[in-house]
């Protein structure tokens, strides 16, 4: 007997190759309109709202949400500076940020945006951010995951390949458990190539009213183009898919001159944008480091000390990259960052354990001590106490290497 669980994965399957087979037709009348229809008037639109909220329960109780109250009144104040004026009136767009390093935005059909501290984190501007939220509202006031589903709900064909694609990427099959197959859809597929087209107009034009400097969408994607080629990104996402961003900066650059010919001053708001991103930004940093993105997290600490010079935990965190990474010269790299540290916090016990761990592994056992020591003296109550103390077992038993 098919489970409710095998059912939602079959539906899964059929959304997700839109974004795969973005050269298909489009649905019909996609140029149009829909602002002005009543939410809600038919079967399959109140299923993708209610499948939309149970899909945000089960995501908001993952741990995936950022915590930050500040951050996310911040983001609903630029999406309210974006909204059109034919908003549908049972249509409220919320934005949300989610914890992961990866390149992605997207909006559920019912108005939530969910945005990721890797994208935010490598934004320069408000301008920027106005862009993603504008495009990403879009999709929602133009129902465009509607226009989708109903294009798509009853084909088939795709069925056996997409299966193949889930198998083979463990971060779509990731994606699908936390997403569903609405925030797959938008997350992963996209839509068609027209809805995007669309998306992007449209979303320039309201970035233009908030009175935001327009063509900052396009320093934006091509920076994502950029970092997509530095790192040798394979995303599934759709800000992480080298082909999908070039195609956005495509259907940007061929706009009309005039958008982008704004006559009044039109807004970047770059310090205000990065004084309320930058613990998203040290902190993305952060997940970088522990899946082991160096350069990615390396870069992160350094836009974040461009903002705050003098922060003691930067530095012993690109003494972390640096000691991790483990290429020749490393080591004295990784020491010279743990000792800016220490200079700017000398109770910090964090980057003497460090240096410890550093003339340890050299077989400098004598200085390895020395530093452990002072480590536990700043910290007797650090959570790698046991851990230290371990260490300093092997520094007597061995002696000087």
């Amino acid at each position: 007997m098919t489970t409710w669980l095998s059912k939602f994965f079959i539906l899964l399957f059929f959304l997700l190759p839109l974004g795969l087979t973005t050269g298909c037709a489009t649905p019909p009348g996609s140029n149009a309109s829909l602002v002005s229809e009543k939410i809600l008037a038919n079967e399959d639109e109140i299923m993708l709202w209610q499948k939309s909220e149970e899909e945000q329960r089960v995501l908001e109780s993952t741990g995936f949400i950022y915590p930050n109250p500040e951050l996310e009144d911040y983001l609903n104040m630029i999406i309210a500076k974006l909204q059109p004026q034919s908003m549908p009136a049972d249509l409220k767009i919320r934005v949300k940020v989610i914890k992961s390093v990866y390149l992605n935005a997207f909006a559920y059909p019912n108005g939530v945006v969910y945005i990721h501290t890797g994208l935010l984190a490598r934004m320069d501007n408000e301008a920027q951010l106005a862009a993603v939220l504008a495009h990403e509202m879009i999709h929602c006031t133009q129902r465009h995951a509607l226009r989708v589903f109903r294009r798509f709900k009853d084909r088939r064909s795709f069925l056996t390949t997409v299966q193949q694609t889930l198998m083979a990427n463990k971060g779509l099959q990731e994606l699908a458990r936390n997403l569903g197959f609405t925030g797959s859809l938008a997350a992963v597929s996209g839509y068609t190539r027209e809805l995007e087209k669309e998306a992007d107009r449209l979303g320039i034009d309201l970035m233009i009213k908030a009175g935001y400097a327009p063509k900052e969408a396009l320093v934006l994607f091509d920076y994502l183009v950029t970092e997509i080629e530095r790192e040798g990104l394979e995303e599934p996402f759709f800000f992480g898919s080298h082909p999908k961003v070039r195609e956005r900066i495509n259907n940007l650059q061929n706009l009309p001159d005039d958008r982008y010919a704004v006559r009044r001053p039109a807004t970047k708001n770059s310090k205000t944008f990065l004084k309320k991103i930058e613990k998203v930004i040290l902190d993305n940093a952060g997940q970088d480091l522990r899946i082991g993105r160096f350069q990615a997290a390396r870069r992160g600490v350094e836009k974040y000390l461009r903002i705050n010079p003098d922060d003691t935990r930067a530095y012993f965190m690109l003494g972390e990259i640096y000691r991790q990474r483990g290429q020749p010269d490393d080591a004295r790299k990784a020491i010279k960052f743990y000792n800016q540290a220490i200079f700017l916090d000398p109770t910090y016990a964090d980057p003497h354990k460090a240096i410890g761990v550093i003339h340890y592994k050299k077989g400098h056992r004598a200085l390895a001590k020395k530093y452990f020591e002072l480590s536990l003296q700043l910290s007797p109550d650090s959570p790698d106490k046991a851990y230290i103390q371990a260490y300093l077992k092997q520094c007597a038993q061995n002696g000087e290497g």
